[in-house]
């Protein structure tokens, strides 16, 4: 597993296959990560509006199929995120966005997020 210490950081996790969502909560929480885990798109946009997060996972297929509504408030807001999937299809305009295949390893999760914390802010 990746030596990271993401103590102090907040990360959103929106994903709707609840096993997935509790696996990235606890890889993210035993490298000392606060998480917010949600599953559609509009809890997450109620969390992005309400709290700053340092990073953010965000399903590219949720069962509501909102997901981009929600990528396109996280780069209004300057937010880092990267999408995740089982499918290497994402929309046109997006592929400038990180991107975590399923299945991961704890080591690929965290070298993502670092890799968003390492963004520069806009």
């Amino acid at each position: 597993m990746a030596s990271t210490d993401l103590s102090n950081k907040t990360v959103l996790v929106v994903e709707d296959e609840f096993f997935i969502g509790s696996n990235l909560e606890q890889i993210l929480q035993a490298a000392g990560a606060n998480t917010v885990l949600v599953n559609n798109a509009e809890d997450a946009l109620k969390n992005i509006y309400k709290t700053k997060f340092d990073a953010v996972i965000l399903d590219v297929h949720l069962q509501d199929g909102s997901t981009y509504p929600v990528a396109d408030e996280l780069r209004r807001k300057s937010t880092p995120f990267m999408f995740l999937s089982g499918y290497l299809t994402i929309r046109e305009g997006y592929d400038d966005i990180p991107f975590l295949d399923k299945p991961f390893t704890d080591e690929t999760v965290l070298n993502g997020v670092n890799g968003l914390l390492r963004q520069p802010t806009h």
